[in-house]
């Protein structure tokens, strides 16, 4: 994941050498990424290559909540008015798609690669139109231009990339207590043969990708006052069991996730969140504190009223600042909650809280946004 991440669009442009284009011209006043950090991370459009399947899916791939990649092998047919077929007109699509962390813009590089065209057909007669939908009408957003290429196969071969689309949103547009606003970018193509006797070929949304702007400043908590990110990302917070200094949060929440029968409230069936099915961010104060509260109870009932003695703190799983906390997700039942309340060192749960604070921060995770959680060795 890029970490201070993609600034610019020059960074797109890097991603996508392999197409032979040229590096795009930075655009944002953060610094770009510097050699050393491009080359530490594995390469965007090679990873998602790899992952093709998911890569063809209309919503694409995301790595992070902020880089996304769609790639398909489109192959068309076309056919005469009188129903005679013509030939074959056949091409990969890429899409690139970066959304900025501190800014509220999201960037697309899209390439037309690997033609193949029938040999009957006449290269300046097969003509290629990619677009993205308009905003024309949006208030909280506005698109740049061209946003359409409409050209011959021929020019298609000598020079596959469209220029780069952006979308942005002024950082006071949108509603609600974190200012967001929504878009959602389509990416439509058509073929043609431009004979007047051949229907075009028509292909309505190949490629989606669903971002959110907000300006959720210091309520986001350790992270940039504003933001982009791919909604389609669901990001997961990983916890070291050794190395990291959080080893017995990190192991009471894989006793949580993977032996139940360990941990209390004791409850048979009982299945904890946050492995499988994500959990959601909490962001309201005292929603927090009344599920810490409840936790807290659960260590004084097992434990007993001196369970922090030698430094120990009641730890929670799920997080008291998720929707799946012991308050909030039982009604103030926590004796009937699907989770583990455990005293454990005090530093170690403190250490915990701060990577689980800037977690929240560096994905831009809000309020009822999902995570996963997952404990590694």
């Amino acid at each position: 994941m890029l970490r201070k991440l993609l600034a610019t669009a020059a960074v797109a442009a890097s991603l996508l050498a392999t197409t032979g284009q040229s590096a795009l011209a930075a655009t944002e006043t953060t610094a770009a990424p510097t050699v050393a950090q491009l080359q530490a991370e594995p390469d965007l459009r090679q990873e998602c290559a790899n992952r093709a399947d998911e890569a063809a899916r209309v919503n694409g791939w995301t790595r992070s909540p902020f880089e996304y990649c769609h790639h398909t092998r489109e192959e068309t047919n076309l056919y005469a008015t009188n129903g005679a077929y013509l030939g074959f007109f056949n091409f990969d699509l890429w899409t690139l798609g970066f959304a900025y962390d501190g800014s509220r813009r999201v960037d697309y590089v899209t390439t037309i690669e690997n033609l193949a065209l029938a040999s009957q057909l006449n290269h300046e007669l097969t003509w290629l139109t990619v677009n993205y939908d308009s905003c024309t009408g949006m208030a909280d957003v506005s698109c740049s231009s061209p946003r359409e290429r409409s050209a011959a196969s021929n020019d298609w071969y000598t020079r596959p990339r469209m220029d780069t689309y952006t979308v942005t949103s002024p950082d006071t547009a949108g509603s609600g207590p974190f200012t967001t606003a929504t878009h959602t970018t389509r990416l439509n193509f058509t073929v043609e043969y431009r004979d007047g006797r051949t229907h075009p070929y028509d292909e309505w949304s190949t490629a989606v990708a669903h971002v959110r702007f907000d300006s959720a400043g210091s309520a986001l908590g350790n992270g940039k006052h504003k933001g982009t990110v791919f909604t389609d990302h669901v990001p997961t917070l990983d916890l070291p069991l050794s190395d990291a200094g959080i080893d017995e949060e990190a192991r009471h929440v894989n006793d949580a996730q993977n032996h139940p029968e360990r941990t209390f409230p004791s409850r048979v069936g009982k299945a904890v969140p946050g492995k499988t099915t994500p959990l959601h961010r909490l962001m309201n104060s005292s929603e927090i504190d009344k599920n810490h509260t409840a936790s807290v109870s659960i260590c004084r009932n097992v434990w007993g009223p001196e369970y922090t003695s030698g430094g120990q703190d009641c730890d929670e799983y799920p997080f008291k600042s998720t929707y799946e906390g012991s308050w909030k997700s039982t009604n103030n039942q926590p004796f009937q909650w699907n989770g583990s309340a455990r005293p454990i060192d005090a530093g170690d749960n403190q250490r915990g809280g701060t990577k689980l604070a800037g977690f929240y921060g560096e994905k831009r995770i809000l309020d009822n946004d999902p995570f996963y959680v997952r404990v590694t060795s």
